[in-house]
């Protein structure tokens, strides 16, 4: 695809003609760095500007050591400014710049002296902002700050923060300072924020039509939709698991030998089996506080807004991410793969602690013994309650955790979990798909009304999944006093449907 029409170019144009600094924020590997790359070549091939992308991800390390930040920024800027404009006065001049404590000033002072002699006005591209810690990054947003008065004969014409985030999501602690610095306040010349998004689906389909022009492979329609619906065409996701069916899985090196959507199911598990460097950093996101408290809510299903710990800029913050998105029903996983790999690494460790020999679950005829392991799973609660009660972390999603992760090794026997899930929904659906056949969970917390809702809300999923009996699963959030009433099963019927009630 091509990177400039990811975003609006004629509304950065107009911006950048207008003297404007703004942002271009958009989560992680979704095309951001090669789109500006390709912004920089496209404004250099005409007349009215210089453009100069750099990257100042290396100034991380430098942490609070605003020297050491201001140095990397510098070299970046020399090293690209020969690469890119074949311009070599940023590398003549920054070893005067960083002598006698000036660094503070550094930048500001680079740019000024260079832009004063530039035959264009510059359009300087930063990427990787929120990368920056501290007083480092402080400095910096100051500094472009203090020369945007000088634009465009002294300082560049335009200039373009790139990052995760939005700058107002910044909360930047000044070590100088011994407090808060928001990022609006730091830099409050902003224009304008805009984000980048994913693929949609027409061009999530025409990458796929290009594999198919270029190899004559073709990919079933059934394929090009899971493709659509596992990534909600989040890039790197579209491209792991459309090279992972074309390349890494040996059915699919035949060019003679349609993609299937059997080989998109398959891929969309080996990439998660494997945690994949992009999922294994989406899953580290989730020990953080902000993260958990809103992740936890879309897990339990419950209304985010019962949760004050919740601020609209935590929301932001995760949407931001390319965690989380604003679904019909409330705030939802932003696609079915990341749906898989959030609960998958809270149970974890867990999981790997239950052994995992499937032998005394699976029947002589191959196929699932769905009661032996509900059983098995009441008896295993009751030993280790514990595993609930004394989790520190997801505390109210402890029990959907738990149960998930004794699910879980049905998976790893060869069956399937389909998960459904989102804040306001007031539940959390398991589809397991195991040889020929299904069996339907529906997890609730327990509440006044929590069965008298259940079995409406079992009874409509049932009907999706064209299935006539299933599991409801009541958690309790009480300290339990009566043992003998936890693992209660019950026969009830609801709206023809066969369903079975566990009050765990």
């Amino acid at each position: 695809l091509s990177p400039l029409k990811r975003f609006d170019l004629e509304d950065i144009e107009l911006l950048i003609d207008q003297e404007k600094y703004f942002i271009l924020h958009a989560p992680r590997q979704t095309g951001k760095t090669t789109s500006m790359l390709a912004l920089m070549k496209y404004l250099n091939l005409g007349q009215e500007y210089l453009c100069l992308y750099i990257n100042i991800e290396s100034a991380q390390t430098a942490r609070e050591n605003v020297k050491r930040g201001m140095s990397a920024i510098l070299s970046t800027i020399a090293i690209r400014a020969g690469i890119h404009l074949k311009d070599q006065f940023p590398a003549r001049h920054i070893d005067s710049l960083l002598k006698e404590n000036q660094y503070e000033t550094a930048i500001l002072s680079l740019l000024t002296s260079w832009c004063s002699i530039l035959k264009k006005p510059l359009v300087l591209i930063i990427d990787e902002v929120d990368s920056l810690v501290g007083d480092t990054l402080i400095s910096l947003l100051r500094q472009i700050r203090s020369g945007y008065d000088l634009r465009p004969e002294n300082f560049p014409h335009s200039i373009i923060l790139c990052g995760v985030r939005d700058i107002r999501d910044y909360r930047i602690y000044s070590d100088k300072e011994k407090s808060i610095i928001t990022g609006g306040s730091a830099f409050n010349i902003k224009a304008k924020s805009l984000r980048l998004g994913g693929f949609t689906e027409n061009e999530t389909a025409e990458l796929m039509v290009q594999h198919e022009q270029e190899t004559g492979q073709k990919f079933t329609a059934n394929a090009k939709d899971a493709v659509w619906y596992y990534t909600n065409g989040q890039p790197w996701l579209v491209n792991a698991l459309c090279y992972e069916t074309c390349f890494e899985m040996k059915q699919g090196r035949d060019r003679s030998k349609s993609i299937t959507k059997e080989m998109m199911d398959q891929a969309k598990e080996n990439l998660i089996l494997r945690s994949e460097t992009h999922l294994d950093q989406l899953a580290d996101k989730l020990t953080e506080v902000r993260v958990a408290n809103i992740i936890e809510t879309i897990l339990v299903g419950e209304n985010d807004a019962n949760k004050p710990e919740i601020q609209p800029d935590d929301r932001q913050y995760l949407i931001d991410l390319g965690l989380i998105r604003q679904g019909i029903h409330g705030l939802e996983i932003a696609n079915p793969i990341y749906r898989e790999v959030i609960p998958r690494e809270l149970i974890l460790y867990r999981q790997d602690t239950l052994g995992q020999n499937p032998a005394w679950y699976i029947k002589e005829n191959g196929r699932l013994d769905i009661n032996k392991v509900i059983e098995a799973y009441i008896e295993f609660y009751k030993e280790h309650s514990e595993l609930v009660t004394k989790r520190k972390t997801y505390t109210e999603a402890a029990h959907h955790l738990l149960f998930m992760a004794w699910l879980q090794r049905i998976v790893n026997s060869g069956g399937i979990i389909s998960r459904e899930y989102a804040a306001g929904l007031g539940r959390l659906d398991l589809c397991i798909e195991f040889a020929d056949e299904r069996f339907a969970f529906e997890l609730k917390l327990s509440s006044a009304k929590a069965l008298e809702r259940g079995r409406r809300q079992l009874a409509g999923y049932l009907d999706r999944l064209s299935l006539n009996n299933g599991w409801l699963v009541i958690f309790s959030r009480s300290e339990v006093k009566d043992w003998e009433k936890v693992g209660k099963r019950e026969q009830i019927k609801e709206q023809n449907k066969e369903i079975e009630v566990i009050w765990l």
